[in-house]
């Protein structure tokens, strides 16, 4: 009498069917790609309600499509929440749920279905392109899946080092801000009445906007000025520098990991050949 076949758990089936870390199946491809669709859609459709005259007249099909958007990812967000305790790191419970709801991406899900569900607000209508985000999660087709891995692993090797980075950039903001303050205020430049005022010419300065709407008009404000810009350009460009250097060493160590993988699997398949006759040895 022959065994009967295991039955897959439908929290197990459903978590394989939604982990992103897993191989996809045909099934899941097109449930990724209607969803992706679906987001796609529902900003698109955002930001042309937002054309004078289109909402008074397709309003109704547009709080239709809006509340079928809500159906759908709160079907997705409520399976999701489901599969919790099956994810690594999470225990059983809701306990489990209410700590995965409070991460990023669950927040941004669940605030986005907050947006479609209460009409009539511009506040919240504007979190819907939030919705965008997820598709991170979703772009893990071939190539794109890779490179965005890429990314994250870069940003976390560099992580210390681009946090020190940034949090000098706002010390010299802040510093530039106070020296031009203390220089203009008392000529009465416009733009300089006040420390946070002047935040608005040492951002823009120190990223190399340069809108002009605010500048130092003093001999003093415009040497103080000059010797900001020429320290600031080089200290916004470090983050930049650290995440190009650090692609180069991830590219460079999956090179030499690729490189070992394929000269294992030479020597593997030598190993298996006799080196005189050439006969596949036992």
């Amino acid at each position: 009498m022959s065994t009967p076949p295991l039955q897959i758990p439908f929290r197990l089936r459903l978590y394989a069917f939604l982990d992103p870390n897993d191989g996809m199946s045909a099934g899941e491809r097109l449930f990724n790609a209607l969803l992706a669709l679906l987001i796609v859609s529902n900003v698109t459709v955002t930001i042309l309600s937002t054309v004078p005259g289109v909402y008074e007249v397709y309003g109704p099909s547009i709080r239709a499509f809006d509340l079928s958007c809500a159906f759908v990812f709160g079907l997705e967000y409520a399976a999701r929440l489901y599969v919790t305790p099956l994810r690594p790191g999470y225990e059983d419970g809701w306990r489990g749920m209410l700590r995965y709801a409070l991460t990023p991406l669950p927040l941004i899900d669940l605030l986005v279905i907050a947006s479609l569900l209460l009409p009539g607000s511009a506040a919240l209508a504007s979190l819907r392109g939030l919705r965008l985000l997820k598709l991170l999660s979703l772009l893990k087709l071939g190539r794109y899946s890779d490179s965005l891995q890429l990314i994250g692993r870069v940003v976390r090797r560099r992580a210390g080092e681009l946090f020190t980075t940034v949090l000098i950039v706002v010390v010299l903001v802040f510093i530039a801000a106070s020296l031009l303050y203390q220089v203009e205020s008392s000529a009465g430049t416009k733009g300089f009445e006040s420390i946070p005022q002047a935040l608005w010419w040492s951002v823009v300065t120190l990223t190399t906007t340069g809108y002009g709407d605010v500048y130092p008009m003093t001999p003093l404000g415009k040497a103080a000025a000059g010797m900001i810009m020429l320290f600031g350009v080089g200290m916004v460009a470090l983050p930049a520098g650290m995440i190009a250097s650090g692609f180069a060493e991830e590219l460079s160590r999956l090179r030499m990991e690729e490189e070992a993988i394929r000269e294992e699997a030479t020597r593997e398949t030598r190993g298996h050949f006799c080196p005189h006759c050439g006969e596949r040895l036992p």
